[in-house]
């Protein structure tokens, strides 16, 4: 199975109609009162003809999670790349973009914080691959700022996990418990302004 973030294997017509039913009804009723007999149902096949698709539910809820992330990662990517971006202008724009998308997608929705939570309690491991997604995305940019010499950073990977740790607050399904956008958006705002400040520090060290 491709690594989340990664380009994932296009679907048939059939497995698609079945991720679209499948969603409707998590977002809907909540990943717990879904069954694969209604998700049979709504797609007009038998429920033993699901399981041809997906062996489980949570195999339906995690491949529906899947392309929503991979296209989470693509719009990261996108606005990290806009033209004439210096590195500090890149790190800040990939967490805004994070907390943006996630706060779309969690904030006074229940349901996606439900399927959300059940997938990082039974596929720990799909949390796991989504970090990792994420952390090469900075080592690219961390990268990048060395090479410009926008950044002085001792370990890439080290660095990139600190980050993530650091802003987990706000680019976690658990903005559906925090403030509102403006809010959050400025307090972000803050911490990375810390941040740069400390790069900023450590690069003006190793420069005399």
């Amino acid at each position: 199975m491709p690594q989340t973030g990664e380009a994932l294997p296009p679907l048939d017509e059939t497995a698609r109609a079945i991720l679209e039913a499948a969603s409707k009804r998590f977002l809907h009723y909540g990943y717990g009162k879904t069954t694969m007999s209604e998700i049979a149902g709504d797609c007009n096949m038998s429920t033993g003809n699901l399981y041809r698709y997906f062996p489980s539910k949570l195999d339906i809820a995690e491949a529906f999670v899947r392309h929503l992330r991979t296209e989470q990662i693509r719009r990261i990517r996108e606005a990290v790349s806009a033209p004439k971006l210096t590195t500090p202008d890149k790190l800040r724009a990939f967490f805004q973009t994070k907390l943006k998308l996630v706060y779309e997608r969690f904030h006074s929705r229940p349901k996606a914080y439900e399927l959300s939570q059940e997938i990082m309690r039974e596929r720990p491991a799909f949390a796991d691959e989504w970090e990792a997604a994420e952390a090469r995305l900075l080592i690219e940019i961390l990268e990048s700022g060395e090479m410009t010499g926008d950044l002085a950073v001792c370990n890439r990977p080290r660095t990139a996990r600190l980050l993530q740790d650091a802003f987990f607050r706000f680019t976690s399904s658990a903005v559906y418990y925090e403030g509102e956008w403006e809010v959050l958006a400025s307090e972000l705002d803050e911490l990375m302004d810390l941040i740069l400040d400390g790069f900023a520090y450590r690069r003006g060290k190793e420069t005399h």
